[in-house]
């Protein structure tokens, strides 16, 4: 049967038709693994996938109205199970719980969907699991796995699934959704340039109206304009004010607050380092605070200085000192 498909998605399109072509059909696969960076909508999509398959209306799919895309949007509907949302743990005990509910007779219709968030989490315990299921699909049973990515996952759970990886948008795709909102031309294209393709990311810079990320770049740009003795007592500061706050976070689990200014700061430095080349820069709203820290750094600290970054970044994967990182990103950087 053919459908009015209602999936207020940007970008995406072969994904969405493929998708869109499995319910038109009445063909649904048994495993659906949805991989790509976060921030790009892979939620979302999985969602109006859902809700295609039990909404209730003849002519659009999802109606966002009939009593089955209501419950699904609230996470109540009874045929669909969801496991690692709000990040919880992949477990084995999870994952067995989640298959025990699939192996009940469904209660709408003839079909069960599962939603397993945070694939690439789950650990191997966890993964053996789920792959006796996979391996041994039933038919009335359709599972949906969302990753950040491939890496770490079993070759054979993705072998027994049908892929689909998502890509980042392209500027175009931005420009037009970005479009949607009300902000001048210059902020438009800070939002589109610094998102990076990841519409999540650019609905946090959006929802605020770019509150936090004026307040960040402001942040950013004292830390390279003063000199080493400013630097340290205001890392020192920071990280005192985040122990305050989340007691809860042993020490070096704090560097996951601190990830979105690692990655402002690697944009401020090469916008930096593309003024020295003389190349346009992404972060068009702060093009003469720019210039002016231009004249503090040379080329080469501005080369270490991203390279240090990429190494801190892989190091708070770790159980390193958060703040010691910092502290040393400066002294490669003066």
């Amino acid at each position: 049967m053919s459908y009015q498909f209602n999936w207020p998605v940007f970008g995406h399109r072969e994904q969405l038709k493929f998708l869109q072509n499995a319910v038109s059909e009445n063909k649904l696969a048994n495993t659906y693994l949805f991989y790509g960076p976060a921030g790009l909508g892979k939620k979302f999509v999985a969602r109006y996938f859902v809700q295609s398959i039990y909404c209730q209306d003849e002519k659009i799919r999802p109606c966002q109205k009939c009593r089955a895309c209501q419950a699904i949007t609230k996470g109540i509907y009874p045929d669909v199970y969801e496991l690692g949302k709000n990040k919880q743990e992949l477990s084995i005990d999870n994952v067995r719980e989640l298959l025990h509910s699939l192996a009940l007779s469904p209660v709408h219709g003839a079909h069960r969907v599962a939603l397993i968030y945070g694939i690439d989490q789950i650990n191997l315990y966890g993964a053996n699991a789920l792959l006796k299921t996979l391996e041994e699909p039933g038919r009335d049973t359709s599972i949906i796995m969302i990753g950040d990515s491939l890496a770490g996952l079993p070759a054979t759970v993705m072998s027994r699934s049908q892929l689909l990886k998502f890509k980042p948008l392209n500027n175009h795709d931005m420009r037009d959704w970005v479009a949607s909102y009300n902000f001048l031309h210059e902020e438009q294209d800070t939002i589109i340039n610094l998102s990076f393709g990841k519409p999540g990311l650019a609905l946090t810079m959006i929802a605020d109206k770019l509150v936090n990320f004026k307040k960040s770049c402001n942040f950013i740009i004292k830390l390279l304009a003063h000199g080493t003795f400013y630097y340290m007592q205001t890392i020192d500061k920071w990280f005192g004010i985040l122990k305050k706050e989340h007691p809860e976070y042993k020490v070096f689990e704090l560097g996951a607050l601190t990830k979105r200014y690692l990655d402002l700061l690697e944009v401020f430095l090469r916008d930096i380092l593309w003024i020295k080349l003389e190349r346009p820069v992404v972060n068009q709203m702060y093009q003469s605070e720019l210039e002016l820290l231009a004249e503090q750094f040379d080329k080469d600290r501005l080369v270490r200085g991203l390279l240090s970054l990429e190494d801190i970044k892989n190091k708070l994967r770790h159980n390193v000192s958060p703040q010691l990182l910092w502290e040393n990103l400066f002294l490669s950087l003066k």
